[in-house]
């Protein structure tokens, strides 16, 4: 008889974490405690580490593990803990699940194969099925995002394949831009599994359609900003949630300016979480971008909304 494990769901904000690196670009796990009591500190329910944010296809296999093992002390039940595994490399991913499992991480989570793509959702099941199982006691999560890994499978047959075939299939991260898709997930087979949305910049949109958990990058360093946002949406203050929302969307305008995903680590510097730079081929910033940016979030009040982490303080 099939059983299939029970996962409460997520509510609130989860952070997309940056990993760091120090000036020589190697792993700076030193940095990893404030981020993790800046990130609590400021309400967020949890962190979605190694992920796009986290450069999870930039970083070794050995550097996985030690990013593992340094937010292992922080994961427990009111900060939830969900390690990004990959998606190219099956045996690679089954020992990172097996790793993550004996760390006591909340979850674990993979996207799409993006180099030989899965044609069906049976296929893309096919090559989920034994890394979960590396990790039975921890809540598996499908990343979805064809916006990089191009693979755009209906996520209602994903959402019952994986639920007949993987017994700790917990639900989606749903990084895509199709609100009825999102809204047909969230209500598959009476609201069974965990839909967490994925797009900062339309957050509003995300918690219209039924959202109650998000997972995003900028909640690393403008947590204040989306916890007002929410708040307003619950108050059905609605001109006061879109304001969030607008704040929200220009900050994100910047990142073209800024180098793309280079600006949000960048960003996390000036609000003296220092991530170093991404690796290549994404932009490395020169002093004099840090700033212009800091003069163009000034212009945009970023600083009255961002995080304000004790480190910087002392």
């Amino acid at each position: 008889m099939f059983y299939t494990m029970k996962f409460d769901k997520i509510e609130g904000l989860v952070a997309a974490t940056y990993t760091p690196f120090d000036v020589n670009g190697q792993l700076n796990t030193s940095v990893i405690p404030d981020l993790a009591q800046s990130l609590k500190d400021h309400q967020i329910a949890g962190a979605f580490i190694a992920g796009t944010t986290g450069e999870g296809a930039a970083i070794t296999f050995e550097e996985k593990q030690r990013l593992f093992e340094a937010w292992a002390p922080f994961s427990s039940e009111n900060f939830k803990v969900i390690a990004m595994l990959g998606g190219t490399n099956q045996m690679e991913a089954i020992q990172l699940a097996r790793k993550a499992h004996n760390l006591g991480f909340y979850g674990i989570a993979l996207t799409a194969p993006y180099y030989m793509r899965p044609n069906t959702v049976e296929q893309l099941v096919d090559y989920f099925e034994p890394i979960a199982a590396a990790a039975p006691g921890l809540a598996f999560y499908f990343y979805h995002i064809p916006l990089l890994s191009k693979v755009e499978l209906p996520m209602l047959d994903f959402l019952r394949e994986a639920g007949q075939r993987v017994p700790n299939f917990a639900g989606i991260k749903y990084t895509h831009n199709d609100l009825m898709e999102f809204n047909r997930c969230l209500r598959f087979e009476d609201g069974k599994y965990d839909i967490l949305w994925g797009w900062d910049e339309t957050m509003l949109a995300g918690l219209s359609m039924g959202a109650k958990g998000a997972v995003g990058s900028t909640y690393n360093y403008a947590a204040p900003l989306y916890q007002k946002l929410v708040q307003a949406f619950r108050q059905k203050d609605m001109d006061e949630a879109r304001a969030m929302q607008e704040k929200s969307i220009d900050l994100i305008s910047l990142f073209g300016k800024y180098g793309g995903a280079a600006c949000g680590k960048a960003i996390m510097k000036l609000c003296s979480l220092d991530c170093g730079q991404f690796r290549q081929p994404v932009r490395q910033l020169e002093e004099k971008d840090y700033e212009e940016l800091r003069v163009e979030l000034e212009k945009l009040d970023f600083f009255q909304f961002s995080v304000k982490p004790k480190l910087a303080q002392k």
